[in-house]
């Protein structure tokens, strides 16, 4: 007996007499490192900046597929619009800065630190909504595009037969245009909303850091 409590470590020490003294060890607290306000912060802040840097990297190789790309003169008006704004690149550098400023604040965990996110993540909320109106805009400008497209197929019927064949490469041109510009711009929208998310959720976490008089929250880092 004496032996199996040995080998289990309960018995620490044992009296002349052979009376074996028994301590109770103390009890672990794993949970309270795995509750730690300032970890939790941490993890969260780190989650939210690298989807905030997904997101601009996406956004700006999407902005370059539409400098790079040739357009008819059917979208030309409509693509110009987005890119003269310079949302693809000002506002995906702006969720960049902001994605990487969130890292830095959850790991710092200081107030200067939370205000800078605080007032980045504002902006960024700010940006993605002037993109998704343009975005929307967009989209609804290739919507009228396309109909336009079609009524052009009609047309096409009545022109003589030396003409039909330039005509309809015309067709095929801004109807492959007007989809492929509508699936890109789609793809640029979702994330765009995404951001639009992280950013105004970030906003409210970085406020109440902010207003916190926590120290557990934020700490020295």
């Amino acid at each position: 007996m004496l032996s199996q409590l040995k080998t289990k470590g309960i018995c620490d020490s044992s009296t002349p007499n052979g009376i074996i003294v028994l301590k109770r060890e103390k009890p672990r607290h794993g949970y309270e490192k795995e509750g730690n306000p300032q970890n939790n912060l941490r993890k969260e802040a780190t989650v939210l900046g690298i989807i905030q840097i997904l997101c601009c990297l996406l956004i700006s190789s999407l902005g370059a597929i539409l400098v790079s790309g040739p357009y008819s003169s059917h979208v030309k008006p409509t693509i110009s619009t987005i890119l003269m704004s310079g949302y693809p690149f000002v506002g995906a550098l702006c969720f960049a800065i902001t994605g990487s400023l969130c890292i830095i604040s959850g790991k710092k965990s200081t107030k200067p630190f939370a205000m800078s996110s605080l007032t980045s993540n504002v902006v960024s909320s700010l940006a993605a909504g002037v993109g998704l109106f343009l975005l929307a805009d967009g989209l609804v400008a290739l919507g009228t595009v396309s109909q336009r497209c079609d009524s052009e197929r009609e047309y096409l019927s009545s022109l003589p037969y030396s003409m039909y064949y330039y005509a309809i490469y015309e067709f095929k041109e801004c109807l492959l245009a007007s989809v492929s510009l509508t699936g890109l711009l789609v793809v640029m929208l979702i994330f765009t909303v995404l951001e639009l998310l992280m950013a105004a959720y970030a906003s409210t976490l970085w406020w109440k850091q902010v207003h916190s008089n926590n120290p557990g929250c934020m700490g020295a880092g």
